[in-house]
C-alpha cells in the first residue's frame, strides 16, 4: 500500500515554517514527513538551511501521529556516525511513532565545509558502510569501541533510545548502492527517479518492497506561469543530474551551472501549475515503478494550498 508524506524542504523555510509545514501535513492526513538534511541550499535563490534535527525535535514535539524521516543524511562527512546515531535517537525517544533515517553517501555542497577530502564515491560509500556499522552498535546501548580505516568510536555509549527501532534506509541509484543497502541490513532504500529496476534490484536482494522511498516535486500555482516561474526558480538545480549536483561547493556554483536552463526546459520534467492531471500522472510514474513511501515537494510558499491541492485534487484521482 502507498503511503504519502510531506518533504520538508529546509532549503526554503525557516525553522518554524517548516514545523508548522509539518502540523498541516498531518492535518491533511499525510502520513510522514521528511526532512533534508544540509547545511547549504542548492541555489542563491534558496533563503534558509536550518539544523534538521533541531527541527525534527521540535515536530516530534508539536505533531502526534505522523512518521518522521530524514531524506537523505550524511554521516560521513561534516557529521561523525556517532552523532547521528546519538541525534536519530533522542528524536525517536521523542515520540512512539516510526523514525527513519536515510542515509547516504553526500554532496560537496554541504560535506566540504570542515576542509575535509570530499572522496571519490567508491570510497563514500566504503565509509558510508561503516558509517551504518557505527550507527546500528550505538544504537543497542552497549559500551562501543570501533576503529576502523575511517572512524573511530572511542568508549562511547547512548543513554536515551527509543523504544521502537530506528528503521534505516540507504539511498540507491544503481546496483553498487543496492549491493551496499544489502550488506549492511537496511531497512529500505530510497531514490530520486522512477526507475523500477531499483525497487526490482532491492527486491532481489530480500528488500522489502513496502520499504521504498522517494519524493515528487509539486510546483503547485493558481496559475500555469506562475507554477513555471516556481518550478524554474525552485527547483532548476535538479535538471543537471547527480553527477552534477553530487560535486558542486556551494549555492553560487548552482547558480551558475544552472544559468542557461530556461522555464521551458523544466517544464516537462517539474509538474507545475493548478491542474492536477500533470501531478497525477507524475505520483502516478513512481506508483507504477514500484514506489511504496512517496513525499511530495512544495515549490511554492503557499504549502497550505498545496496541501490542499493534494487533498482535494490529486489523491482523490490516484484511487
Amino acid at each position: 500500500m502507498t503511503r504519502y508524506g510531506l518533504k520538508l524542504m529546509s532549503e526554503l523555510r525557516s525553522p518554524r515554517e517548516l514545523v508548522d509545514h509539518a502540523v498541516a501535513a498531518e492535518a491533511h492526513g499525510l502520513e510522514f514527513v521528511a526532512i533534508s538534511d544540509h547545511i547549504h541550499p542548492w541555489l542563491p535563490e534558496h533563503d534558509h538551511s536550518p539544523f534538521a534535527w533541531s527541527v525534527l525535535g521540535a515536530v516530534a514535539h508539536a505533531t502526534h501521529d505522523i512518521d518522521i524521516a530524514t531524506g537523505l543524511t550524511c554521516p560521513i562527512g561534516r557529521y561523525h556516525p556517532a552523532i547521528i546515531a546519538h541525534a536519530a535517537a533522542t528524536v525517536a525517544s521523542m515520540t512512539d511513532r516510526q523514525v527513519t533515517l536515510a542515509v547516504g553517501a553526500g554532496e560537496r555542497l554541504n560535506e566540504h565545509i570542515t576542509g575535509a577530502l570530499f572522496p571519490a564515491v567508491d570510497r563514500r560509500h566504503e565509509m558510508l558502510e561503516e558509517a551504518i556499522a557505527i550507527l546500528r552498535a550505538l544504537w543497542t546501548g552497549e559500551w562501543v569501541t570501533q576503529r576502523g580505516p575511517h572512524f573511530t568510536v572511542e568508549d562511547a555509549r547512548i543513554y536515551d533510545l527509543p523504544e521502537r527501532p530506528i528503521d534505516l534506509v540507504v539511498g540507491v541509484s544503481g546496483p553498487a548502492s543496492l549491493d551496499l543497502a544489502q550488506r549492511t541490513g537496511a531497512d529500505g532504500i530510497m531514490a530520486v527517479d522512477p526507475e523500477s529496476d531499483l525497487v526490482d534490484g532491492w527486491a532481489e536482494r530480500d528488500g522489502s518492497r513496502d520499504a521504498t522511498w522517494t519524493e515528487v516535486p509539486f510546483a503547485w500555482a493558481p496559475s500555469v506561469d506562475e507554477g513555471l516561474r516556481l518550478a524554474h526558480e525552485r527547483l532548476r538545480f535538479a535538471i543537471p543530474g547527480w553527477k552534477v549536483m553530487s560535486e558542486l561547493p556551494n549555492p553560487v556554483n548552482f547558480g551558475a551551472a544552472c544559468a542557461s536552463i530556461r522555464p521551458e526546459d523544466v517544464a516537462d520534467a517539474i509538474p507545475h501549475g493548478p491542474d492536477p492531471e500533470p501531478y497525477v500522472e507524475a505520483v502516478r510514474e513512481f506508483v507504477a515503478a514500484g514506489f511504496t513511501n512517496i513525499s511530495i515537494i512544495p515549490a511554492g510558499d503557499d504549502v497550505e494550498g498545496t496541501l490542499r491541492f493534494w487533498a482535494d485534487e490529486v489523491k482523490p484521482a490516484l484511487g
